[in-house]
């Protein structure tokens, strides 16, 4: 059995940055990932400004686009398309994004093993165990950021996140078409319960997918399908199906000595869906939390409390926007196409510039003028809908 300070399993931004921080600061570090490097990874690839300093120096170069418009498409064709000068977000390729996070991780020491997927586990107090198709490690501290899915929350006793359901594929696309979606992301919301749909440009091809965070709710395979169809034509495609893990409460993510990250922990945003920076935080903040109890015998329990301050009061308004949002979107749409300030706040808060508060208060404040609308609108404090603080 080898043993490290720490063992980080999932290799995506989470746990790579995690697994970098800390062998940049002289820990023993093994990184764990099931797949083989790089990775097919589905995902829109869409990084908001303030993710940007947490990447390692040199990652700019990886961005493909720049999307500086934002179409906003809702029900009965309507369209309403805000423009500026600065980028509403950039766009990576999440395989060659997750590789290169995974090689500087290795450039700073951490003992990388993909292909080489967590099979058991035992957790205690002190240490854990884990074991492997190669064989079998001992760790002070492991740091989770395996998913959803993964299997070291039922391994600790952290419950899993709620889990919504994307789909999409990835498209060439001819000049003409790559053209008209130059430097813009067109979003479709109205037609698919509890979600939408999206078109996001990146080099050469467009990233097609609809997400929905309640997917038993209709066929998202099939509304896919003809989402697709009815943007690029038929296309004969395999597309790719991935969780979409939020929380309507508060879990401490840290069993013992284990602490859970990004999407392992249920970070994800649960009105926007975007998950890449607090995936990149997480593991910056998880890093840091191990190496003071690695080095002072502090418990992991600070983690939680640091990420509770960091992260809680922004997941839970988003909750809370999701539950005004998505069960009336044919009239958010309706509203949206006639009151563009309310949409310009909108993208602000999807791409992480300002906080939920300014467009909750206005979202209310429509809702008040539409008396009807409230008929309609979600019990927020309802067994299936709560967002409590514990």
């Amino acid at each position: 059995m080898r043993s490290y300070s720490a063992i980080v399993i999932g290799a995506g931004p989470a746990g790579a940055t995690a697994a970098r921080r800390l062998a940049e600061n002289g820990i023993s570090t093994l990184l764990l990932e099931r797949a083989t490097i790089p990775r097919v990874k589905p995902c829109g690839g869409a990084i908001t400004h303030r993710a940007l300093p947490l990447l390692p120096p040199g990652g700019e170069a990886l961005l493909k686009s720049h999307p500086c418009a934002w179409t906003f498409c809702g029900r009965n064709g309507r369209s309403v398309t805000l423009a500026r000068n600065l980028p509403y977000s950039h766009i990576v390729e999440r395989s060659v994004f997750d590789a290169w996070l995974t090689d500087r991780a290795a450039h700073a020491g951490v003992e990388v093993h993909d292909g080489e997927a967590v099979t058991a586990a035992e957790v205690t107090p002190t240490h854990s165990r884990l074991t492997t198709k190669y064989g079998r490690y001992t760790a002070d501290i492991v740091i989770a950021a395996d998913g959803a899915h993964g299997m070291m929350a039922k391994a600790a006793g952290f419950p899993r996140p709620r889990r919504g359901a994307a789909i999409e594929a990835e498209i060439p696309a001819d000049a003409a078409l790559l053209q008209h979606y130059h430097e813009r992301v067109e979003i479709h919301v109205g037609q698919y319960p509890w979600g939408y749909a999206w078109v996001i440009p990146r080099a050469e091809i467009l990233n097609i997918g609809v997400g929905s965070f309640r997917p038993a709710m209709f066929p998202l395979k099939e509304r896919f399908f003809e989402f697709l169809e009815r943007i690029v034509g038929h296309r004969d495609v395999v597309p790719l199906a991935h969780p979409l893990p939020y929380r309507l409460r508060w879990d401490p993510p840290v069993r013992n000595r284990v602490l859970f990250a990004g999407d392992a922990a249920g970070l994800m945003d649960a009105f926007s869906a975007e998950g890449i920076y607090s995936a990149l935080k997480s593991g910056h903040m998880a890093a840091d939390a191990a190496l003071e109890s690695l080095r002072h015998g502090t418990p992991c329990r600070t983690y939680a409390e640091n990420l509770y301050e960091e992260f809680w009061p922004a997941l839970k308004s988003a909750a809370k926007m999701s539950l005004l949002f998505y069960p009336l979107a044919g009239f958010w749409s309706d509203v949206f196409g006639q009151n563009q300030e309310l949409l310009s706040h909108y993208l602000d808060v999807a791409t992480g510039e300002c906080p939920y508060d300014t467009l909750t208060r206005r979202a209310e404040h429509q809702l008040l003028h539409h008396p009807s609308m409230l008929l309609k609108r979600p019990r927020l404090n309802s067994a299936h809908d709560t967002f409590g603080s514990t």
